[in-house]
């Protein structure tokens, strides 16, 4: 009994003490579940893909006669050459990456030189393209190599021989060139000649491609320009004699015309300056070179030229469409060069380089090696709007060159330095 008390007192305290306690919480509803995915992390953008190098074969006289011109351009080939391995290489239409190797040869001046090496850097190394001959010569002894392989070929040198076939005046499919010619040097001279009140004129012309080429230029237009010539005669371009001169002397000619590059053309001035003092001496743009004053010295002062704007780039108008191009060229190759001043074959080498990469660019990968080189030729021929040191270029499968004389600027040597003289100056 007593037990039985205790136990139910026991109990209700348990169940007092029950009621009496904290209420247990209501559980937190779920969070809700979020309707918008948390953002992935971003995807690395991958490598460019890359493909097989690209190889252009490069030739330039950078020893014998031609030096003079080729060293400035070897030194662009070299110059490019770094710059596009700075840059990686070129990306063609399809964002694959391509390194391109610019393979430096030189033909000594020499036409069989030119062509051994042109066949080598087609057969033996798979080149793309070739930019290819400083010279008039070595530049034809390549054309039908780069013809019959169906290899395009960019040349450095201003034969109108080289792009167009003498005998059909047709175009020749593979072979290129940014250089101007020697018919659009004569008619800058003639331009000249007509304006200063010149009627006869005496032509000295080195006996090589590019002197004959000159030579057979100033006749088909000087005439047009009621000029005579009375007095023609070549000269080697080894000579340091000159017997023409007595000659010139006797002609009654009121201005000599010079078709020759340094160091002959130099010497062949000093030669009719030293007998005629107060003649006019005009030369074509193979002179237009620091190397015409440095061999002429004195003798060259006051002799005029037609060049391309490379040489006066600093003195161009504002408005001229190639003046920064041109200011940029010049300062990256006197700083590649260390100081090494600028020529128009300096500006040669660039352009067709110029070319080569911009056709290149525009090969999808994936091509075989003829396929490319087909694919090169097409693209060089449709060139439109394209800046150069001489120019804008446009192209056509008429006109492998896309130059108009006009481009040209008309200089005279004065105190040593070219200078530009502008036509109403001309007197």
């Amino acid at each position: 009994m007593g037990r039985l008390r205790i136990g139910s007192v026991v109990a209700l305290v348990a169940v007092l003490l029950a009621a009496c306690a904290a209420p247990t919480p209501t559980p937190a509803p779920p969070a809700a579940t979020p309707t918008v995915a948390p953002a992935a992390p971003p995807t690395p953008t991958p490598a460019p893909k890359v493909g097989s190098p690209y190889k252009i074969g490069f030739i330039a006289s950078i020893t014998g006669p031609g030096a003079s011109l080729g060293i400035p351009e070897r030194n662009v080939a070299q110059m490019v050459q770094e710059q596009l391995k700075a840059q990686g290489g070129i990306v063609g239409p399809d964002g694959v990456r391509h390194e391109v190797q610019i393979l430096i040869f030189d033909d000594e001046s020499k036409n069989d030189t030119a062509a051994s090496v042109a066949r080598r850097l087609i057969e033996q190394e798979g080149v793309v393209v070739l930019v290819a001959g400083t010279l008039s010569g070595p530049s034809l002894a390549m054309v039908p190599i780069a013809t019959e392989a169906k290899v395009p070929m960019i040349s450095m040198a201003s034969a109108r021989a080289i792009i167009e076939d003498p005998e059909t005046k047709k175009m020749r499919e593979w072979i290129f060139k940014p250089v101007p010619e020697n018919l659009h040097s004569a008619q800058m001279q003639a331009d000249y000649l007509k304006a200063v009140g010149i009627t006869k004129v005496c032509h000295l012309y080195e006996n090589t491609a590019y002197g004959q080429d000159t030579f057979a230029s100033a006749q088909a237009v000087f005439p047009q320009a009621g000029i005579e010539i009375v007095y023609g005669d070549a000269f080697e371009r080894t000579a340091t004699e000159f017997p023409q001169v007595e000659k010139v002397k006797a002609s009654g000619c009121q201005a000599v015309v010079i078709g020759s590059i340094p160091p002959a053309s130099a010497l062949v001035n000093v030669a009719v300056r030293d007998a005629l003092p107060e003649i006019r001496i005009v030369h074509g743009h193979g002179s237009c070179s620091p190397d015409l004053v440095k061999n002429a010295g004195a003798a060259a002062e006051g002799t005029v030229m037609p060049c391309g704007k490379i040489l006066v780039a600093d003195q161009l108008p504002d408005t001229d469409p190639v003046k920064q191009l041109n200011l940029d060229f010049v300062k990256a190759y006197q700083d590649f060069t260390k100081g090494e001043p600028i020529s128009t074959f300096a500006g040669h080498a660039y352009d067709a380089l110029q070319w080569a990469i911009a056709a290149l660019k525009t090969l999808p990968d994936g091509l075989s090696l003829a396929e490319q080189r087909a694919k090169v030729r097409e693209a060089l021929e449709g060139l439109r709007n394209l800046p150069g040191t001489h120019g804008i270029f446009n192209l056509s499968p008429d006109d492998h060159l896309g130059f108009n004389y006009t481009d040209f600027v008309m200089v005279v040597v004065k105190d040593g330095k070219f200078q530009i003289l502008p036509r109403d100056q001309w007197k």
